[in-house]
């Protein structure tokens, strides 16, 4: 699906975790769930009319799902004026327009094989890389993989039962509170032929970046992603 395309959606379930932290499951066509897994769409909540091809305000989502799966998942946390209208006007069965897919922050376009690739996440940022978890699930691990996840604490913590599952095949490391963002950046550094993939707060990624970079890791081999 290399074309992006509006599409409508209808919010199959909405699953809340603490705090303003929401897992949507979107019911789509199944010809839209074949994107590329860590690239993402535009959710808009108000009407849009196809003739007219005025596009809405929206909001960008990883998508957070299977490719080539039977439904569409995003996850937001409630932090400015449109997640909150999110979180106010979503209800299960409602209809939402959804343009997609967009991005390149593609772990197969970054990284060759035999290479050690390094997901770095933060609360929501596991969003991208979760479609390529699944993606492994089914294909095989191809390349040596670590994850760092960073959960403010155990309500927090997104997709639990799938990092459970992937753990006999990726090095799975959860934080609960505060990254040791010089720790693990001295970790990594240490590797051999890596490329880390960051995904989280600005803030968050700022910091690996400066701590990478000052550990000697190439600045050519962070690749990020940030939306907040």
């Amino acid at each position: 699906m290399a074309n992006p395309v509006k599409v409508l959606a209808k919010v199959e379930e909405i699953i809340t975790f603490e705090e303003g932290i929401y897992v949507l499951r979107l019911q789509v066509p199944k010809r839209v769930t074949r994107f590329k897994a860590g690239q993402f769409l535009h959710l808009t909540l108000e009407a849009f009319d196809p003739s007219e091809g005025y596009w809405p305000e929206s909001r960008v989502f990883s998508i957070a799902s299977k490719p080539g799966g039977d439904f569409l998942e995003i996850v937001y946390s409630v932090k400015g004026s449109y997640t909150r209208k999110m979180e106010a006007t979503l209800q299960e069965c409602m209809q939402v327009w959804l343009k997609l897919p967009y991005g390149d922050y593609i772990v197969d376009q970054h990284i060759t094989e035999g290479q050690h690739a390094v997901f770095i996440a933060g609360g929501t940022g596991i969003s991208p890389f979760v479609p390529y978890l699944y993606q492994l699930q089914e294909q095989g691990v191809k390349h040596p993989l670590s994850l760092y996840y960073g959960v403010r604490d155990q309500g927090h913590y997104l997709y639990q039962a799938l990092l459970e599952e992937m753990a006999p095949l990726v090095e799975v490391k959860i934080t609960e509170g505060m990254f040791d963002i010089e720790g693990i950046s001295r970790e990594v550094s240490r590797l051999d032929n890596a490329v880390c993939f960051i995904s989280g707060p600005p803030a968050m990624i700022q910091a690996f970046q400066k701590q990478l970079r000052e550990h000697g890791f190439p600045l050519e081999s962070i690749i990020i992603d940030a939306w907040e």
